[in-house]
Parts: C-alpha cells; structure tokens; sequence
C-alpha cells in the first residue's frame, strides 16, 4: 500500500504538464534558495563595528587612503579580539560626535571626557594619557648676534631698532582649536585673551607667525603637525604642561551592558600584555 502511495506520487506522468510544473517549482524552491545564499549569510553573520576618530596625529588620521593612529589601532585590535569587522573613518570632530550619539554599532577611539559630555555617550574605557598645555616660538638668533651676546658686546644702535621693529604684536595671548576640552578648560578658568580656530594647523601658523604668544594644545599632536608642515620644528618649545587627560574609546547611549563588558574587557587584557605601548611605538619614539 505504502509502495503504491510512492510511486503515484512521483509517477508525474501521469500528472496532467501544468500540475507537474507546479508541483516541481514547490519542491524545488527551498533547495534553490539554500544553494544562493552564501553560509555566512544563511547561518552566522559577522558582527561589524565603525571607529571613527577626528583628524588628531598621531592618534587618528588619514594617510593616503588609510586611516592609522593610535587610538585607531588600538581600537580595532580590541575589536578583533572580540570578533567584529571593523570600519575605520576620520570625520570633522562635530561630525564624528553626532556621528556617535545617533548611528548605532559606531564607537569614537579617542575621546577626552569632559563636564559638557559626560552624560551624552558611555565612556568604555581609557585608551592613552596625553600631555596638553602651551607652546611658544623660540626662533634661533643670528650667529653675528649670538657672538656679541656671548662675549658681552654691545649690539650696533641700526641693529637694535632692526630687533625692536620683530618684536611681536599679538593679537591674543592664546590660540586653541573651537570646541575641544582645551577651549573648555580656558572657559572655566575665566581665561578670555585666547583666538579659538577651526583646525590646529590655523594656530600653529599664528604662533609660528608671532600673531599668538601660546598655542594651546597636545604636545605629541603639535610637533607631528610642525614637522609636516614649512615651519622648523625646532623652534617649538613646550612652555607649560597644564592637563594630562585620558583619551577614552566611547560609544552611544544605546550600548547594552554585555557590549561594554566586552570591550572593557579587551582594552584591559591588551594593556596587560604590553600591546597598547607597543601601538603607540610604532607611532611616537619617547611617548
């Protein structure tokens, strides 16, 4: 009886063509579907997670069409660890924060915390320490000059008034890039003489320029962009360190505590093993 059932069943000859047809498109259509998806897609996923970080070397920029730095790195180590894909994006620091606060699976590798945003992301986990303060302009004198001055002689009176006419006429005691904590930190100290700029680059052209006495920034960041700049680095000179804060890998609001406990997790394991210190070798000599 079973065998009987069997064989009318498959028996599609005598199935009248337009029910044969349909009945192979049902039978047929679950296996078609399984052999076009690819395994990963049909079964396991791999997670993805963007770093995005603003244009500071040597913590996070853009190389020819790489993105490398510090925080870069050490963030996308911590990443892998755990077992996501990683993106890797420079943005405008604005952009990046409100990049931050509303795309989900996207963390910041290298954010200093700060009174105003404290309660708008969730701070994972440090990452470097850095020194921020001031720098001033020291340039070299003229080896006629230095001569005089070393054996105690008197500068001719038409070089006095030629030194005299160099003398800087700034334009603000301080130069600091627009919205960052350095800026913040002049804010609550009720500092005013300052010009805030839209890039670090703007304030390392009016120091070096004699437009501002000190450029307010961090001091690995301000020689990197001197030395690829036209001006001799030489001639920066850090004046006062005035804050030593930690850069933090941070994400939204909407992180879940298992996520957090993950990457807490990475970014102490890594620093155990001397990984964070052997990232940032590979960026700045004496750190």
């Amino acid at each position: 009886m079973v065998d009987s059932w069997f064989d009318s069943f498959f028996n599609l000859s005598a199935v009248p063509l337009p029910l044969t047809i349909k009945l192979l498109k049902t039978l047929l259509r679950p296996l078609v579907v399984f052999t076009i998806l690819p395994a990963s897609t049909a079964i396991y996923a791999t997670p993805k997670v963007t770093l995005i970080g603003a244009e500071v070397p040597p913590f996070s920029w853009q190389q020819e069409n790489k993105v490398v730095g510090i925080n870069m790195d050490v963030a996308a180590q911590a990443a892998q660890s755990i077992g996501y894909q990683v993106d890797r994006k420079i943005l405008p620091l604005k952009r990046a924060l409100s990049t931050l606060s509303h795309q989900p699976n996207t963390l910041m590798a290298g954010l200093a915390r700060t009174p105003e945003r404290e309660h708008l992301y969730t701070w994972i986990g440090p990452v470097v320490s850095i020194k921020v303060g001031l720098l001033s302009w020291q340039e070299t004198i003229n080896a006629s000059q230095g001569e005089q001055l070393m054996a105690g002689s008197a500068i001719e009176s038409d070089q006095v008034d030629s030194i005299a006419s160099e003398a800087p006429h700034y334009r603000a005691k301080l130069c600091v890039h627009y919205d960052t904590p350095m800026e913040a930190w002049l804010k609550n100290h009720g500092e005013t003489d300052y010009i805030s700029v839209t890039s670090e680059q703007a304030c390392l052209s009016l120091l070096a320029e004699k437009l501002v006495k000190h450029w307010f920034t961090e001091f690995h960041l301000a020689r990197y962009l001197t030395s690829k700049s036209s001006y001799p680095v030489e001639n920066l000179s850090e004046h006062e360190v005035l804050i030593e804060p930690e850069l933090y890998l941070a994400g939204g609001l909407n992180m879940s505590s298992t996520d957090i406990e993950k990457w807490r997790m990475a970014l102490e394991q890594m620093v155990e093993a001397g990984d964070i210190d052997k990232i940032i070798k590979r960026y700045v000599d004496n750190y």
